[in-house]
């Protein structure tokens, strides 16, 4: 598939301006929440089943999808102390040792509550021994960089973190050859929504063998709307018979 940003952005529109509810006669309604906006990928030519070329990364975009997060700290000594004053939750060892001796419900309880957990790196094999079950079932374990985000430092920048995971999507192949993934929200800006759109485009295409060769069609499309298609540019042969003449 041919990717230009001219088709790109037009489709962006069409699938915002189609998540508005229009009636003759009638003034154009807008739902009343601020609607997500994902990008499906189809491939072509792509074993989504071969080890070696399976994705699955989480991306920090350039504008928020998220006004908030709920998240769960898990730290101890300064750090844990200084998150606690920013107002965050935070957690230690010694509540993780208690919630050990809870049953299965008190656990499971625990990880819905937050949108998403951030732990220090060296309590990661507490917190994988009491909550790892359920966190991986939810898909909320703390994924180390590169690869992800969630595992922190002793003296990072907590509101930093905060501010990533209002940014935060993540992107992986799974047993069909499709992906969908959060890019944006209809609050944001046009230019804001593909911007971000342009980030996750920007990291796959190098991570396939043929780049946009094994993209065989891509749409956009809002929480309550109808997927738009993204056009690609006619070829130069298009229309023409053997020989390139009509």
């Amino acid at each position: 598939m041919i990717l230009t940003d001219k088709f790109l952005k037009e489709a962006l529109a069409k699938a915002v301006d189609q998540s508005v509810l229009k009636k003759e006669g009638k003034p154009d309604k807008t739902r009343k929440f601020d609607e997500s906006l994902d990008i499906i990928i189809n491939f072509r030519d792509y074993d989504v089943k071969n080890p070696s070329l399976k994705i699955e990364q989480e991306l920090i975009l350039p504008h928020p999808l998220r006004k908030k997060v709920s998240l769960a700290f898990i730290s101890e000594g300064d750090q844990y102390s200084a998150i606690k004053a920013k107002g965050y939750d935070v957690f230690d060892n010694v509540y993780l040792d208690e919630l050990d001796k809870k049953d299965k419900k008190a656990k499971k309880k625990f990880v819905h509550k937050y949108t998403d957990f951030v732990c220090r790196a060296d309590l990661m094999r507490n917190i994988a021994k009491v909550l790892g079950r359920f966190l991986g079932q939810v898909g909320k374990m703390p994924k180390p960089q590169p690869k992800g985000y969630g595992i922190i430092k002793p003296n990072e920048n907590i509101d930093k973190v905060v501010e990533d995971f209002k940014r935060r999507t993540s992107i992986a192949t799974k047993k069909s050859p499709t992906i969908q993934t959060l890019f944006g929200k209809k609050s944001l800006s046009l230019e804001q929504n593909y911007e971000n759109l342009k980030v996750i485009l920007g990291f796959l295409e190098p991570k396939l063998p043929n780049g946009q060769g094994n993209i065989k069609s891509i749409f956009i499309k809002t929480t309550m709307g109808t997927p738009v298609k993204v056009e690609e540019p006619l070829s130069k042969t298009a229309g023409k018979g053997k020989g390139g003449k009509k």
